[in-house]
Order: structure tokens, then C-alpha cells, then sequence
């Protein structure tokens, strides 16, 4: 069988040209089928398909479903194997039936043969007319990820004139003139009590004037005495210091008494009045007194609809010019600088990360192609899908015969196709469909949805708080024993991949302002269903995931998923789970396999 299997390779390559138009028609083949088993699962009907289709058949009853025992199908088959005449012919055929002997010298054999022997002289270079060549193609790729934004957030500070009152003091000057006081006779006195400003006295004196017509009577001679100091009106005018020091309460009286030389209050109170000795005397005090001076301040009113301890200031920038302003209390004038009268403050409450564009990122052969925002807070983007264009360069290598151009390797088909990952992309797209069979299989039924998560959630940074939601780090546990268990398998999951980002939300508020947030996730089981969710039935058909306080991560229907086109989807993060589960190679592996095996075969074949 060695030998027939090894003459049958040798057809396949006779004739060069031929061989050469037979690959190319394979090639196309094999693209045109590549898609259609999940072409199947979406367009699949099989009322339109089948003839006389019976979705409830009688056999039907030899199935009762993934959960129930044996309905003893296997049995009952071999019954009809033994018993009918049918079977009894397929087992007379088996058993009765020599195998078809194949000889060597058969025509076609001989065909192969020759072919073989020539084969090389065409596509090792040594045929006529031939030249190596090789052919190179730049291919483009798209890949999607998802990454937090830097969010830049403002406080505005205003600056206004306000101020207090302090205690101080002041001197008052207080005149006290005769002809505005009543002198009454009290207590055996001719005097008045004058109301006195509450304060300490800090300087007095008295001057005083009058019409001397005594000539040497002494009642006709006056004394005035005042802060306990008596002053004689010796002459017609003079003048005298008083003693300081005395404090007096508000409206509290002062004596000034007036008495005669002669010491007579009677007629003191007599000679007093009289108009043409025209007696007059004037004090004048210095009275410290009690006062509320006020003080202007500049006061700074902030506006921060944010918590500014989960941000860092960036950048303090003065919005209103500085200069002097005035502002009238009391009747009074005062007037105030200030180099600015209102700052912006910037703060960044959110710092960028790479998030699974990393590779991306890092990788000069890419480029953004397009971004958008995934979810936003407070009018804030926080976080977005971004596409990358990233080129790879392909190349082939064959012989150019008589013009005509010959794949010696098979890699040309990677040149043609423009994709060096077709193995990888289709088996994804075939192990995507496994396993949402696999979810549909376990339900049995009831509720059918594949890919199920589940909603989990992290603590963001904030006061005297790291961040439980950080992208990495977290095998390490650095400056993390504070996040609970279910935040760092969280952070796990993340770094594997097996997340989709639901949104943000603030779970704690104090006085109207948020002083702790979290961060909601889906998290999924495996990365092909983590890339089926998002990228299927969120990107594709639109479907969220619900509210961050409360995720929807659902299953996906088996109507959404006949909705899905799995050959938009991008399967890259997948494929290190693809190479580490199984050797996966890659296409130029795989056509070295295919060449390594053919020569054996042939080898085999000549033995």
C-alpha cells in the first residue's frame, strides 16, 4: 500500500505546467470552502434544504437528548444488519469479495512514473529556459484592542474681597465748653456731671477767661476743678494741665465743680451767672478709646465636581488678571491686590494605559487606524477601541519557465491570499464554533445561550487608596494587600485576556462630590468567548452589556450567533492559547510538513 500511495503523489505531479495550474485550482478551492462551516451554522435551514423534511420524525424517538441514558439504538441497529436483506447483501459483499489487485505496469502508473523521474528537472532549475525568481507582497492587517484614555478634569478658584473686624483703639478728642454746661447746686455743690466716652484719659487740660471787676474781692475769684484737680481763675486768662490715667465708663459722669475764693456755694451759684464777669472755661481730653477696626482679606472660593485626591494636578493657570480692586464698609474706602483673581486648576484623575493595544503600540510596522470611545462619565471618555493597521511582508519562491511563472514551495498562495495566518484564522474560527456548540450542548435546551460570564468589579484609586483596577502586577501583590480576593482574581482574569470592560460608576459620594469609584467587568471563561462577546455581540450586533452597576453578561443566543460573521473577527489574542494547548504551525510550517511528507511517500514508493 506504500508503493500505491507513493505512485499515486507521483500523479499529482506530472506535468509541470499542468501541476502548476492543478495547485492554483486547489488553492482556490480550498479559500472558496474555507468560510463555510460557519456559513453553515448562520445560514443553515433545513426545511429549504432537504426534501420531504420532518423536523419531528419518527426515529426521533431513538434520541432523547444529551442527559438520557441509551435508548438502545446500537442494538436495534444490528438487529436490522442481521435480519434484513440489505444488510445480509453489504455482509455477503465484505466477506465474499477479493481486493482489486493494482499492477505496476498499468498505463497510468507507468504515466506517474515518468512524471517522477522528470519532476526535477523543473523545479530544481537545471530544465531549460529556467530562472529562479521569487515574488513579495506587503499584506495589511487589522487588529482591534481596547485601553483606558487620559482623562484631564478642571477646578476653578475665585478670588473676592471680604475681611473681619478686629479690636483696636483710637483717640477721641473730647472739648467741654462752659456756656454748653447747667452748674447746679448738688450735695452742697455748685457743679454738673458731664457723661464721659468710655475710655482712658491720655492728655487734659483747661483753658480758661474773664472780666476781672473785683478789684481784690475774693468772691468775685473762682476755682474749677475737674479729673480731681482744682484750677484758680487767678488772672483774666490761663491755662492749665490736668491729671491722665483716669478711665471712665460709657456715659459714666464726670464732676466739674466751680467755687469762689471765698469758698461761699451760695453765692458762687450767684456771681456765676452774672454776664458782665463773662467767666468761661473750655477742657479739652484726650480719651482712648475701644474700637472694631476692620481688615480686608482676599478669599478663595473653589468649584471641583470631582474628588481632587483621586487626581494629580498637572497644571495652574491664572484666568483672571491680577490688579487692585476697592470695596466701600462703613462708609470708608479700602483697596486690595492680589497678583490673580482666578486660577484654573488641571488635574489627571485617569492615566492612559496600552490595555491589550500593547503589541500594537510597541510594534513599529503599525499604525492607528481608527479609535472610539467604548463608554464615558460625566461627559469624560474613560475608555476605547482602537484599530491598528500593522504590515507584514510575504514572499514566495519558484521558477520562471518560458515565461511562466512556478511555485516551487507552496508559499506563493500565501502571496496570492495576502494572509500568513490562514491555518490560525480558520481553526479559531472552527474552535469558536466548538466550543459555542460545546455551551448549547451543556444546556440541554433550556434557556440556550453560549459564552456566559459572569459581572465582577474593582475599587478604584482615591484617598489614602491604591488602585485595585491597575492593568498589571498582579502576580506580585505590591501596594495591593488592601483589594479583596475577588479584585485580584479580577486583575488576573484582565492580564489574560478574558475580560470585557463594562463601564465606571461612583459607588461612594460625600456631600454631593465622589470619593470612590469602581470599575465593572464581564468575565468570561476562556479568550475565545471573551472574543465572541465583544467583538460579535457587542461590536457587531450592537448589544451591551448593561449598566455598570449591574452587568448583563449573558450568553449569546443561537439566534445571535447565526448573526455573528466570524470572519470579521479577530482571533490574534487567541492564538497563544491555540500554540500553547497544541503545535500549531505556521503556514510555511505547515508547507514544509506537506513537502517532507510527500518525499517520504515517494521514498517509500521505490522500495
Amino acid at each position: 500500500m506504500r508503493t500505491v500511495a507513493g505512485v499515486m503523489i507521483m500523479l499529482m505531479l506530472a506535468g509541470s505546467s499542468r501541476a502548476n495550474g492543478d495547485y492554483d485550482a486547489g488553492s482556490q478551492y480550498a479559500g472558496s470552502v474555507q468560510n463555510k462551516g460557519t456559513q453553515a451554522l448562520s445560514n443553515f435551514k433545513p426545511a429549504d434544504t432537504l426534501p420531504n423534511y420532518n423536523a419531528r420524525p419518527s426515529e426521533s424517538g431513538y434520541y432523547g437528548g444529551v442527559t438520557t441514558p441509551s435508548t438502545n439504538l446500537d442494538t436495534q441497529g444490528n438487529q436490522v444488519l442481521t435480519n434484513s436483506e440489505a444488510g445480509k447483501a453489504v455482509t455477503s459483499s465484505m466477506l465474499n469479495n477479493p481486493a482489486e489487485a493494482i499492477s505496476m505496469d498499468a498505463p497510468f502508473i507507468a504515466a506517474g512514473t515518468d512524471a517522477q523521474s522528470t519532476a526535477e528537472s523543473v523545479t530544481n532549475g537545471t530544465f531549460d529556459n529556467c530562472t529562479a525568481a521569487s515574488v513579495n507582497k506587503s499584506v495589511f492587517t487589522n487588529y482591534v484592542c481596547e485601553r483606558d484614555t487620559n482623562v484631564s478634569q478642571t477646578c476653578t478658584r475665585t478670588a473676592s474681597i471680604t475681611g473681619h473686624y478686629e479690636d483696636s483703639t483710637e483717640l477721641r478728642t473730647l472739648t467741654i465748653d462752659s456756656s454748653s454746661l447747667r452748674f447746679v447746686v448738688t450735695n452742697g455743690q455748685f457743679m454738673v456731671s458731664y457723661p464721659m466716652l468710655a475710655g482712658q484719659v491720655m492728655s487734659a487740660s483747661i483753658s480758661y477767661s474773664w472780666k476781672n471787676l473785683a478789684f481784690g474781692n475774693s468772691a468775685w475769684f473762682m476755682t474749677v476743678t475737674a479729673l480731681g484737680q482744682r484750677v484758680a481763675m487767678n488772672n483774666e486768662s490761663g491755662s492749665a494741665s490736668l491729671p491722665i490715667g483716669q478711665s471712665f465708663a460709657e456715659g459714666e459722669g464726670m464732676p466739674i465743680v466751680v467755687l469762689n475764693r471765698a469758698g461761699d456755694v451760695a453765692s458762687t451759684a450767684t456771681i456765676w451767672q452774672n454776664k458782665n464777669m463773662k467767666y468761661h472755661f473750655v477742657l479739652t481730653l484726650m480719651v482712648r478709646v475701644a474700637t472694631k477696626a476692620w481688615v480686608p482679606t482676599v478669599a478663595w472660593s473653589e468649584n471641583c465636581p470631582f474628588d481632587k485626591a483621586q487626581g494629580a494636578l498637572t497644571s495652574t493657570e491664572c484666568t483672571v488678571a491680577g490688579g487692585d480692586r476697592s470695596v466701600v464698609v462703613d462708609g470708608k474706602t479700602y483697596t486690595v491686590h492680589s497678583d490673580c483673581w482666578g486660577y484654573t486648576d488641571t488635574y489627571r484623575t485617569q492615566t492612559a494605559d496600552e490595555g491589550s493595544c500593547a503589541p500594537y503600540v510597541n510594534n513599529a510596522a503599525c499604525t492607528l487606524a481608527t479609535r472610539q470611545c467604548a463608554y464615558s462619565l460625566d461627559g469624560f471618555c474613560l475608555h476605547e477601541n482602537a484599530t491598528y493597521s500593522c504590515e507584514t511582508k510575504v514572499s514566495g519562491s519558484g521558477m520562471l519557465c518560458g515565461g511562466q511563472f512556478f511555485c516551487t514551495d507552496g508559499s506563493c498562495a500565501q502571496v496570492a491570499s495576502g494572509n500568513t495566518n490562514d491555518f490560525k484564522t480558520a481553526i479559531s474560527q472552527l474552535a469558536a464554533v466548538a466550543a459555542a456548540g460545546k455551551d448549547v450542548a451543556e444546556l440541554n435546551g433550556i434557556n440556550v445561550r453560549a459564552f456566559t460570564g459572569n459581572g465582577q468589579s474593582c475599587r478604584k484609586a482615591s484617598a489614602g487608596f491604591n488602585n485595585c483596577c491597575k492593568g498589571g502586577g498582579w502576580g506580585s501583590d505590591v501596594g495591593l494587600a488592601h483589594c479583596n480576593s475577588e479584585e485580584k482574581a479580577l486583575g488576573q482574569a484582565r492580564e489574560r485576556l478574558l475580560t470585557v470592560d463594562v463601564g465606571e460608576y461612583c459607588s461612594t459620594k460625600v456631600l454631593g462630590v465622589c470619593v470612590q469609584k469602581k470599575r465593572a467587568y464581564c468575565v468570561f471563561e476562556s479568550k475565545l468567548a471573551q472574543i465572541v462577546q465583544q467583538q460579535g455581540r457587542q461590536w457587531q450586533l450592537g448589544i451591551g452589556f448593561g449598566d455598570p452597576e449591574s452587568p448583563d453578561c449573558n450568553g449569546i443566543t443561537v439566534e445571535q450567533l447565526q448573526a455573528i460573521n466570524f470572519e470579521k473577527l479577530d482571533f490574534s489574542n487567541f492564538y497563544a492559547d491555540l500554540e500553547n494547548g497544541s503545535a500549531i504551525p505556521e503556514d510555511n510550517a505547515l508547507i514544509e510538513r506537506v513537502k517532507s511528507q510527500i518525499a517520504a511517500k515517494v521514498e517509500a514508493g521505490t522500495q
